[in-house]
């Protein structure tokens, strides 16, 4: 009888300890389940979050770009309007010039001896002299000189008394330098010496 009672208590004492473990495990399969959904939910905000975050920038480098282009054409512009009034700038003081040589060239059809005609060629020259100074334009002095590819274009050979071989016997056009830099080169006859 006492191992009947024995049995019995650790019976119930069994059935109890079930009772409290199959109690905790539906509390901790809730737990879980509630566990599992806040992620899900956390994972799903964080996921919109991170395409808010791609759309944005992506936004941002369109505007960017965008930007970037309309500076590169606003450059562009500046550039072209700033090598545009240089030119102006040059070609005002050559319209001068021409004047000049209108004027020289109506004074010579009323007046015909060749003195004044001269003498209103050479002010121009001068003045055209004047000008090219002005911007640092000065002429490659090439005859007697030796021979320079750097400066000269060598259209011909020629024979020459006076000059020895490769010194430049002959200008045909002269060069010009602004500063260190070649505009034009002379275009040159260069000696091949004595015949």
């Amino acid at each position: 009888m006492l191992e009947d009672k024995n049995a019995r208590v650790n019976e119930e004492h069994d059935t109890a300890e079930a009772g409290e473990i199959a109690g905790s495990d539906t509390e901790l399969s809730d737990e879980t389940e509630a566990d599992t959904a806040a992620e899900v939910e956390s994972g799903v905000e964080q996921e919109q979050k991170s395409e808010n975050q791609v759309q944005e920038l992506q936004d941002k480098l369109l505007r960017a770009a965008a930007e970037f282009d309309n500076y590169k054409k606003r450059v562009a512009r500046q550039y072209d309007e700033t090598i545009q009034s240089a030119n102006d700038r040059i070609l005002l003081d050559l319209v001068e010039i021409a004047d000049n040589f209108d004027r020289a060239l109506q004074h010579s059809e009323n007046n015909s001896p060749a003195d004044s005609l001269r003498k209103g060629v050479e002010l121009i020259h001068t003045q055209l002299a004047q000008l090219l100074e002005k911007y640092s334009v000065k002429p490659i002095e090439a005859l007697g000189k030796p021979f320079d590819p750097n400066l000269h274009d060598a259209l011909m050979q020629v024979e020459s008394e006076e000059y020895d071989d490769g010194i430049v016997a002959l200008e045909m056009s002269k060069g010009y330098l602004r500063g260190e830099r070649v505009l034009r080169h002379s275009k040159v006859g260069v000696s091949k010496g004595k015949e």
